[in-house]
């Protein structure tokens, strides 16, 4: 099994720090990581949050690809439904010729409603126009002429240059029903949470040979939410790790429209897996085996706010006694 780090560049007002700072940070933590011997960073993405959760996936893409030569670099999630699909096999073409074709393009519809409002975009159209989108980056990156007319997306005898040398790989993000049948249908990877239920596993690989694929050539990505933290002691861990926990949990509820935690007292730390690093490969061990063949998991590398040190620490251990328990 491969592992990846996740990154989303925040900087919560509460442990606020200069913007430079924060993002030098992280792309000093995506630089180890590939000396520690992860396979891949995965960079996600928001628009006008109030902890500046990154809006810009493909510079700081192409940042990391100039500090590194060997890990893969991938987006997990990028909102397709808020770029225009040329724009955005322009981007990608770009980002992965910087970086030697190592960028992997996950893809997600969205949900977080102030984003379609502030970007002008139907929410309710997310589905659709993603799928408009993997079918118009495919004839894009082939660098040939080309027209489409689809719902929401009409391109009229283009031709999109510069081209990757070969298709960066698409994933298809998320745990639901749509989702899974949104990969099998196009033929696309499936980049899940590990809390996904088997069946929509099944469905997924079911609806790939439906089209005519072979779900033995697609491999599965699988995200741990909402975090992971490797420490010598379980409850000097806990105590680092679990107000910036109670942040990110938090937030995730108030983007869904859900009450939120009223104190961090209130936080259910089974979610998390925090401990030696022998707890947390047992953890992994339970949350991966009953979605079956899993070729990577990712997981957040650095909690908002957490300080880079201890985010360093957390990943030298997970590389070092976690990474092997799976080889």
């Amino acid at each position: 099994m491969k592992f990846g780090i996740w990154l989303d560049f925040r900087n919560p007002e509460r442990w606020r720090q200069p913007w430079a700072e924060v993002y030098e940070e992280n792309l000093a933590l995506a630089t180890d990581a590939e000396e520690l011997g992860f396979e891949s960073v995965w960079l996600s993405e928001h628009h006008l949050t109030d902890d500046g959760y990154l809006p810009s996936l493909f510079p700081a893409l192409a940042a990391i690809a100039a500090r590194t030569s060997r890990v893969r670099l991938g987006t997990a999630m990028l909102l397709a439904s808020l770029t225009h699909p040329l724009r955005l096999a322009e981007d990608a073409a770009v980002t992965d010729l910087l970086s030697g074709g190592r960028l992997e393009l996950g893809l997600a519809p969205g949900y977080r409603e102030k984003e379609f409002e502030a970007l002008g975009v139907e929410r309710a159209q997310r589905g659709a126009r993603t799928e408009e989108t993997v079918e118009i980056l495919r004839r894009a990156w082939d660098g040939e002429p080309f027209s489409y007319a689809g719902r929401h997306f009409t391109v009229d005898d283009v031709v999109v240059t510069p081209v990757p040398d070969r298709h960066p790989p698409l994933w298809i993000g998320g745990g639901s029903k749509a989702a899974a049948l949104r990969a099998g249908r196009h033929g696309l990877r499936f980049l899940p949470d590990l809390g996904t239920s088997p069946e929509i596993l099944d469905l997924y690989r079911r609806t790939l040979a439906e089209n005519g694929h072979d779900p033995a050539q697609f491999g599965v990505t699988a995200i741990v939410t909402p975090g992971v933290y490797v420490c010598e002691d379980a409850e000097e861990g806990w105590q680092e790790i679990r107000e910036h926990y109670w942040y990110l949990l938090n937030k995730f509820q108030e983007w869904f429209g859900n009450p939120g935690l009223p104190s961090v007292d209130d936080l259910p730390r089974d979610l998390f897996l925090v401990g030696p690093p022998d707890v947390v490969a047992e953890g992994l061990r339970d949350r991966v085996k009953p979605l079956g063949d899993v070729e990577r998991v990712i997981f957040f590398g650095r909690a908002p706010g957490l300080p880079a040190d201890r985010a360093r620490r957390s990943l030298r251990l997970f590389a070092e006694h976690v990474i092997p328990q799976f080889r």
